[in-house]
């Protein structure tokens, strides 16, 4: 898979993923019954046992039929795949991206240095298809989720791992809780 993606120097991509596919059956339903329809509209201009008067304006009811469903699959079926197929979740070893968008591309990106806390729940549905929504906290009231994350709890864990695998400094805004052991407690040398 290929993902266009600036990265920083040392930075790697560890998992890049597209949402979970369940989100296409809808739009994969609709488009089937859409087909059935416009084949069976078709078929039945199609038939010599029409009246006379329909029978004159048949070339134009099967166009009529056809460009209606066309028109249909492109406004209701093509934009889910699209954006199903243009949507990416990367973890980075620094950021967590959420790529989205065809035309007007949209990214989120977190510095995985300010997660707090992640949480990742499933639906019964979610447990059956192993995706499910990524919540991710990252301060002061603001919490932003990742649905349709397919095997969100080990997408989760890669996540953590990453955060582990973080220096201690980029955790704390550059302050080195990991010294040398030169202070003690009260803020005096040690002797």
């Amino acid at each position: 898979m290929s993902v266009r993606l600036k990265l920083a120097p040392g930075e790697r991509i560890i998992v890049a993923s597209r949402p979970h596919a369940r989100q296409l059956v809808w739009p994969v339903i609709l488009a089937v019954v859409i087909c059935a329809a416009a084949g069976f509209g078709y078929g039945f201009l199609d038939r010599d046992a029409l009246s006379d008067q329909i029978a004159d304006w048949r070339i134009y009811l099967q166009t009529a039929v056809v460009v209606v469903a066309v028109a249909l699959l492109a406004r209701f079926c093509l934009p889910p795949v699209l954006r199903w197929a243009f949507s990416r979740y990367i973890v980075t070893n620094r950021r967590l991206i959420h790529r989205q968008g065809v035309l007007r591309r949209r990214e989120r990106e977190l510095a995985l240095a300010t997660i707090f806390q992640l949480e990742a729940w499933q639906t019964v549905t979610d447990r059956m298809q192993r995706s499910g929504t990524l919540a991710v906290d990252v301060g002061y009231d603001r919490v932003v989720h990742y649905e349709h994350v397919p095997e969100v709890h080990r997408f989760k864990s890669i996540v953590v791992a990453a955060i582990d695998q973080l220096p201690m400094t980029a955790m704390f805004d550059g302050v080195d809780i990991e010294g040398d052991g030169d202070y003690d407690y009260e803020g005096r040398d040690d002797e």
